[in-house]
């Protein structure tokens, strides 16, 4: 993957992705959630959801036992193919839990986003973990209120 495309979509893409990290940031979930299309899948190391209904159930899980989180973006490539593309970002999250644990992640999105009616979309994200640090709770373990 590269920089593919016409500069317009592709500052639009990156845009998305600040969009999205900023929702997470301020714990807004209505923003975040526009960050997707309603049938969207979500695909990351602690589960799979499809569509909006879902992913709302599980921010709701994750935020029920989060005090605050970081969440920063790089992008790795952007390639656009008339209204869809694939993108490839980095991230950098720092979780930390109402009872003071502290988790620290660096991960990768592989994203499939769409355009509709002239807004980016994310489609499909997958996530993958590339390292976690630090002993505090796991986002799995936020997820389900099971942390320390």
């Amino acid at each position: 993957m590269a920089y593919i495309g016409p500069l317009e979509d592709r500052i639009a893409i990156r845009e998305l992705h600040e969009t999205y990290a900023d929702a997470g940031f301020r714990g807004d979930m209505e923003q975040w959630l526009g960050c997707f299309i309603d049938d969207c899948t979500w695909v990351t190391p602690y589960g799979e959801m499809h569509g909006k209904e879902e992913l709302k159930a599980t921010w709701d899980q994750i935020f029920a036992n989060l005090g605050a989180l970081g969440f920063f973006t790089v992008m790795g490539s952007i390639e656009v193919d008339g209204d869809n593309a694939t993108d490839r970002a980095y991230i950098r999250e720092v979780f930390l839990a109402k009872d003071g644990a502290i988790q620290k992640l660096v991960g990768s999105y592989v994203d499939q986003l769409v355009r509709m009616n002239g807004t980016w979309k994310f489609a499909r994200r997958e996530y993958s973990v590339l390292i976690s640090e630090g002993e505090g709770t796991t986002p799995s373990e936020l997820a389900t209120g099971e942390n320390k």
